[in-house]
């Protein structure tokens, strides 16, 4: 195993510290809060400007009182304007931005992405469709020969189509790739490689959203306003995405130092580095990664941190899920690593209460070890404040074990590891669900649960399994904290 730094038992904090944690917990959530609901209403307003402009300028009347072409023309007209827009956010979503990610949380803003994109790509659709028939009944042509033929005279009649229709087919792959099923199967490098093409689609867009006569060029304030928003959307993704992370890895120089085998199929990762303490990276979140060395260059993956960053060295631990993590373990000493990160805000920044749970299950314990260091070395702290609940099909699987003893060991805390055989509808082994009364099970073996704080990480399925004895047992929404780091 590898060794993890000693964790001193702390004195009990006072009354005046405890309230300080309080109310430093409140006012990140308060802060979450009021900047979460000023995102979305400037998402929202930007929506309903674009609608209003359109139907201000002769879209509304084309609807109401047009031709039956006509009308499909405004119907495509506005489809489009909208698609672009919820398009643009979506892509700033997934721009790591990082007031963006602190508000929400990397998995809450990829959420966010994902939705939008199940909106967008039938409205791009909607869009074309509605334009081809519409311009067809404009040309005489019969609605069930039109829809067929009218494409390639809009190929040569309307500007730039050749590049949209490029655009149309680039988001419709994507959307195909990105059902779960689907993304399972082509699994993660294939998948982020066509998800790249979205970047692709919206540039080949541009130049049919701006030709001359289109909606957005009818108003110069219009235009400057459209401009404005690539700009913004295309300076942060070259920015955030790109540029930074290689002018990070390029000024702390980061290098692999050692691998470490946890357990027969999991892997410890220590990145040793320059001046790591300016990352001002957190026990919780994580870092994508990518290793410079054969068959793992290409792509990069979010893994968590595994134990709390000291400003010299990153650890990642990763179990053995495909091709590309089980490369991981024929790393050699000295391979050069860019990283694009810190992200989340599954981070001690939550924290209202002095006690805390922390529950993992399986590789899901690498964020919930970083997470015990952290609150164990905490002044807010006193010993027994921390109960960890580590979850396991058998004794083999419980990477960080030895770590996770130490850590509450020596800050006097406490530390369950539950292992058994999976127990359908529980995310308890069966000696200790009783039946499946998780709820009761839980409160039972973490006296005062619902004082507690809440942070857990694991599958899924489990998640949703320990959510619902959660709410069973009455502990305060506000009080769960989770990401979920699924693609």
């Amino acid at each position: 195993m590898a060794a993890s730094p000693q964790t001193q038992p702390l004195p009990a904090p006072g009354r005046a510290r405890r309230r300080q944690l309080h109310l430093r917990g409140r006012r990140h959530q308060q802060w979450r809060a009021r900047v979460g609901d000023l995102l979305e209403l400037l998402a929202a307003s930007l929506l309903v400007a674009t609608v209003s402009v359109f139907l201000r300028d002769g879209g509304g009347q084309h609807l109401v009182t047009g031709s039956w072409g006509s009308r499909l023309v405004a119907v495509g007209q506005l489809t489009g304007l909208v698609a672009v827009d919820l398009l643009l956010v979506q892509m700033l979503l997934a721009a790591r931005v990082p007031w963006v990610d602190r508000v929400y949380g990397s998995d809450r803003a990829l959420k966010a992405h994902r939705v939008l994109g199940r909106v967008t790509v039938p409205l791009v659709l909607v869009h074309a469709e509605s334009l081809v028939l519409g311009y067809a009944a404009r040309d005489g042509m019969p609605w069930w020969s039109g829809w067929l033929r009218e494409p390639f005279a809009m190929l040569s009649g309307v500007p730039d189509m050749l590049t949209a229709t490029i655009a149309l087919a680039l988001l419709v792959l994507i959307a195909v790739t990105s059902v779960r099923a689907a993304m399972r199967r082509v699994g993660y490098e294939r998948w982020h490689l066509v998800h790249l093409g979205a970047y692709a689609a919206v540039t080949l867009a541009i130049p049919h959203q701006l030709s001359v006569g289109s909606d957005i060029t009818r108003s110069g304030l219009v235009r400057a306003a459209w401009l404005g928003l690539y700009v913004l959307v295309a300076a942060s993704i070259a920015w955030w995405r790109f540029a930074l992370p290689v002018v990070r890895s390029v000024r702390h120089r980061l290098y692999v130092e050692r691998v470490v085998q946890e357990t027969p199929d999991t892997w410890s990762v220590t990145v040793r580095g320059r001046d790591l303490g300016a990352l001002q990276a957190r026990a919780g979140q994580f870092f994508q990664w990518r290793f410079l060395t054969r068959g793992l260059w290409a792509a990069a993956h979010p893994w968590s941190l595994s134990a709390q960053p000291d400003g010299r060295t990153l650890r990642l631990t990763v179990r053995e899920l495909g091709d590309h993590s089980s490369r991981l373990a024929g790393l050699r000493p000295g391979t050069r690593v860019l990283v694009e990160g810190p992200y989340g805000a599954f981070t001690t920044h939550r924290r209202t209460r002095r006690r805390v749970l922390l529950l993992a299950a399986g590789i899901g314990v690498t964020p919930i070890r970083a997470l015990a260091e952290e609150l164990a070395r905490d002044p807010a702290t006193a010993p027994g404040d921390v109960t960890v609940v580590y979850r396991a099909d058998q004794a083999s699987q419980l990477a960080l074990r030895q770590e996770l003893d130490e850590v509450s060991r020596h800050g006097g805390h406490r530390l369950h590891l539950l292992t058994g055989p999976p127990v359908r509808g529980s995310w308890l082994p069966e000696h200790v669900g009783r039946g499946g009364d998780d709820a009761s099970a839980l409160a039972e073996l973490v006296p005062h649960l619902r004082e507690h704080d809440v942070y857990l990480c694991g599958p899924p399925v489990w998640m949703d399994l320990v959510h619902t004895s959660l709410r069973r047992a009455r502990v305060p929404r506000a009080h769960i904290h989770d990401e979920r780091f699924s693609w």
